[in-house]
């Protein structure tokens, strides 16, 4: 499981270093070169904003928005979807340091990318949400461990209000229409009347006053009404599971999984705290049955749920973001200086179980 607390974690390398990692005192300069979706970030901020507070080597890595750097860079950042849609430059590998990493930073599927044109860049290294990128820690969400568990009166107290206060239904907020799988299995299993299925959106639901953005007060109180979330992904690719996930969690819901395997998930979350439609043969009156005992049995229920007494979940961007920065400094203070890879077909790394 991918936890807050997981730093640091072993790099895949094609060769095996002789020379010792960088000096403990060098410092590391990291040079975002092109835009975040026509932003640029943390130009001007101090390191501790960046990589965050407990990060243990915020003092070695130094950030740059400035390209004029380019050839004092160790590290080299640029995001995939400037490069296609926005036409962000990338320079000649003759114009950076020896050694200089070069980072793709990339967190949308292939449906959303077309990586065989980032393919003659050779990328040494990947931040996105592949559980095998050298970055890849809080890419959509984290499970943090809490400070102080929750007692049993508390976590009782928690379940025994949500079971009661939660209605038996199953919510789903839906933009993109574009995934149709997804769509049959909603249908399907708004039809078998076992429990109450609500979808808004434009794919399902034509009524503005259900229209809800991302964390306003319509999305978190429709949020608390129901007992399980529909967090179907548009996409089923290996790792590919965004916010809807741990939006779930966040807002008490038990999600119900379309997406990659269950291996996966499990890798992210605690064991027990989702289901997934695969484990019913993508029979939606088997699942139907199923969430219809669930939302009746106050112990399945609380099955679904004791994970909270030891973790909380984190889906601030910020923070995520601090999470993985660390990381990615971490990554590069360890790193051997002739443990230098490249990715010779990125499009085959992001296509990977699609």
């Amino acid at each position: 499981m991918l936890l807050h607390d997981s730093l640091p974690r072993q790099v895949k390398v094609t060769k095996k270093g002789t020379e010792e990692p960088q000096s403990s005192s060098s410092s590391i300069l990291i040079l975002l070169y092109t835009s975040i979706f026509l932003q640029k970030r943390y130009c001007h901020v101090k390191s501790e904003s960046i990589f965050g507070q407990s990060c243990p080597s915020k003092d070695r890595c130094q950030w740059t928005c400035d390209n004029r750097r380019l050839r004092e860079a160790d590290a080299i950042i640029f995001h995939a979807y400037d490069i296609q849609f926005y036409n962000a430059p990338v320079p000649n590998r003759s114009e950076t340091k020896k050694g200089s990493v070069w980072i793709l930073w990339s967190d949308e599927p292939p449906s959303m990318v077309d990586y065989g044109l980032l393919k003659p860049y050779k990328f040494n290294w990947t931040i996105s949400y592949k559980s095998n990128s050298e970055v890849s820690i809080g890419s959509y969400g984290l499970f943090s461990k809490r400070d102080t568990r929750w007692s049993d009166v508390e976590y009782n107290q928690w379940i025994h209000e949500q079971f009661g206060y939660r209605p038996e239904g199953a919510l789903w907020f839906v933009s993109n229409c574009n995934s149709k799988k997804r769509l049959e299995y909603y249908n399907s299993l708004t039809r078998q009347k076992l429990i109450s299925v609500e979808g808004y959106g434009r794919c399902v639901d034509y009524y503005p006053m259900h229209f809800c953005g991302a964390g306003t007060e319509c999305e978190r109180d429709y949020m608390s009404k129901f007992k399980f979330y529909l967090s179907f992904e548009s996409t089923t690719c290996r790792d590919y599971i965004t916010e809807k996930f741990f939006k779930a969690f966040y807002h008490g819901l038990i999600p119900v999984v379309v997406g990659p395997d269950r291996i996966d998930y499990n890798r992210l979350a605690p064991n027990g705290s989702f289901i997934h439609v695969n484990d019913f043969g993508k029979d939606m009156t088997r699942l139907a049955e199923y969430l219809q005992d669930v939302s009746l049995n106050l112990k399945l229920f609380s099955k679904y749920h004791q994970w909270r007494q030891q973790y909380e979940i984190i889906i601030d961007g910020r923070a995520l973001e601090r999470v993985r920065m660390c990381e990615l400094c971490e990554r590069l203070r360890t790193r051997r200086r002739d443990d230098m890879i490249y990715y010779e077909n990125i499009e085959q790394f992001y296509y990977e179980k699609c």
